[in-house]
C-alpha cells in the first residue's frame, strides 16, 4: 500500500519533530520550519512540490483569513497550498479559524483541528505548566518556595499548574466560577475562593497564573495586587488580563501564549504528531469503511 504524502507547513521548532514523527507514516515534506531532519525533504519554496498531498499540517494559527505567517515572518496563503492537495486529503492545524475550516472543507477535503484533540490537549498541560514554573524563576527573585500562588480557573492546564507550583512549595489558591471546580481544587489541597471574590485573594498573592480566555483581571483586582506580584496569563488571545492598565499601574504580566512550543519543543512536536497521526488514521479507517 502507498504510503501517503505529508506536507508539514512549519512556524517555530516544535514542528520539526513533529516532521521527524510523522516519517513513520509517509513522506514528509516541509516548508517554513526553519530545519529539518535527515528523513523529511526540506522545500525552499512551495513550487518544488511535484508529488500530490495527503495530509496537510498546519501549524498553530492566530488571527482571521487564509494567510498563515511562518517563522521568519514569510506569509504563504492557503490559497497557494490547496492546488498541491490529492482528491479527498486531510487538513490538519491548531486553532483553525472559521475561513480556513471553510476554504478547505468547500474543496471535498476533510478538515479538523488537532487543538480538539483530547490527547493533545491533556498531554500539552504538563510542558504548559513547567513553561509557567520557568517563567515565574526567571521573573521574580526569590525561591518559588514559600510563595503565594494564585490560580485562576480550574480545567486541565490550572490544575497542572496547581500540582506543580506545589510540589515546589508555593501555597496554592484557586479561584474559579464553577462549585465542582472549588470542591475539586479543595480535593487537591488547595485553598478555594468564588471567582466573585477575586480582588480580596489578589491581595496576597506573589504570582497570579490565570488560564480563563476572558477578562477577569480588571484594574480594580490589579489595583489590590502586591506592586512586586508577577501576573503570568496562560489565556489564548486577548487573554484575561486588563493589559493597558497593568502597564499604567507598573503590574508585571507575562502573556505566556504557545509555551510548549518555546520551553519544550521536542515534547510538544512528538506530542502534535501523534494527534495528526491519529487523525489521519480515523480518516482514512472511516473512508475504507464507508467505500465498502
Amino acid at each position: 500500500m502507498r504510503k501517503p504524502v505529508i506536507l508539514c507547513i512549519g512556524s517555530d521548532a516544535r514542528y520539526i519533530y513533529t516532521c521527524e514523527e510523522l516519517c513513520s507514516l509517509g513522506k514528509v515534506y516541509s516548508y517554513g520550519t526553519n530545519g529539518s531532519v535527515a528523513e523529511t525533504a526540506a522545500l525552499d519554496c512551495i513550487g518544488q512540490l511535484k508529488q500530490k498531498v495527503d495530509l496537510l499540517v498546519l501549524p498553530v494559527l492566530s488571527g482571521k483569513g487564509l494567510d498563515i505567517t511562518l517563522s521568519e515572518g514569510e506569509v504563504v496563503s492557503c490559497c497557494e497550498l490547496s492546488p498541491l492537495l490529492a482528491k479527498n486529503a486531510v487538513v490538519t492545524g491548531g486553532r483553525l479559524n472559521t475561513q480556513i475550516i471553510e476554504y478547505f472543507s468547500s474543496l471535498g477535503h476533510d478538515v479538523e483541528d488537532y487543538f480538539d484533540r483530547e490527547e493533545l490537549v491533556i498531554r500539552n498541560c504538563i510542558p504548559t505548566a513547567e513553561g509557567a514554573l520557568q517563567i515565574a524563576i526567571s521573573e521574580i527573585a526569590v525561591t518559588i518556595n514559600g510563595t503565594s500562588t494564585l490560580i485562576i480557573g480550574y480545567g486541565r492546564v490550572a490544575k497542572a499548574c496547581a500540582r506543580l507550583f506545589s510540589a515546589v512549595g508555593s501555597k496554592v489558591s484557586v479561584a474559579a466560577r464553577k462549585l465542582s471546580q472549588l470542591a475539586m481544587a479543595q480535593n487537591d489541597g488547595c485553598e478555594s475562593l468564588p471567582l466573585g471574590e477575586l480582588s480580596v485573594a489578589a491581595q496576597n498573592a506573589d504570582i497570579v497564573i490565570n488560564t480563563v480566555p476572558a477578562l477577569v483581571l480588571t484594574r480594580s483586582e490589579l489595583e489590590m495586587m502586591k506592586k512586586d506580584a508577577l501576573i503570568i496569563d496562560l489565556a489564548s488571545k486577548p487573554g484575561g488580563t486588563d493589559f493597558e492598565a497593568a502597564q499604567r499601574l507598573g503590574r508585571r504580566v507575562v502573556h505566556a501564549l504557545a509555551l510548549p512550543g518555546r520551553t519544550a519543543p521536542i515534547t510538544s512536536g512528538k506530542i502534535i504528531a501523534e494527534a495528526v497521526r491519529n487523525i489521519f488514521i480515523e480518516r482514512r479507517e472511516t473512508d475504507v469503511f464507508t467505500r465498502h
